[in-house]
């Protein structure tokens, strides 16, 4: 199950005044034919959003796209459809971690963080940020940083 306040949003919700036919089911499907025509690897499962608090709490059914190869180490991506009259919205939202763009971030975090400071202050500021960016690869993280390209790129063409 995964909680509304993990969720970040990927694209503004997109409403459809006709919607009685958009599904979840068939949101998924479009986005899984586009992704296999531009050979982009993805995979779905069923979860539940959760949100509220211990008494006023709702459940919402959603489907997780994620990368096969990489379940743990990219974004997944949490998509929704709800209904209002015969409005249809859709939510993508990304959640999780990216262990490649968290070490892409502590070592921006680290090099703006030694700006205007001494010189024993860097040193040690660079032996900190070596440390927590150990495994960092540039291929691998435009690797990843492409796939969410063309995930975005899929969206664009599905979900407008």
């Amino acid at each position: 199950m995964i909680k509304v306040d993990e969720l970040r949003e990927f694209r503004p919700q997109v409403r459809y005044q006709n919607g009685e036919g958009i599904t979840l089911a068939v949101v998924c499907e479009a986005i899984k034919e586009c992704a296999h025509k531009y050979g982009i690897p993805v995979e779905f499962r069923y979860d539940e959003v959760k949100s509220g608090g211990l008494f006023t709490s709702s459940i919402e059914e959603c489907m997780v796209m994620y990368h096969p190869l990489h379940q743990n180490d990219y974004y997944k991506f949490c998509i929704r459809v709800s209904h209002q009259g015969m409005y249809a919205f859709v939510s993508i939202n990304d959640f999780g971690k990216s262990v490649q763009m968290n070490k892409a971030y502590r070592e921006e975090m680290y090099r703006a963080d030694r700006a205007g400071k001494e010189m024993s202050y860097k040193i040690g500021s660079v032996f900190g940020q070596m440390v927590s960016t150990i495994g960092k690869s540039k291929a691998k993280l435009e690797e990843e940083e492409r796939y969410y390209q063309c995930v975005s790129d899929i969206f664009d063409e599905i979900v407008s």
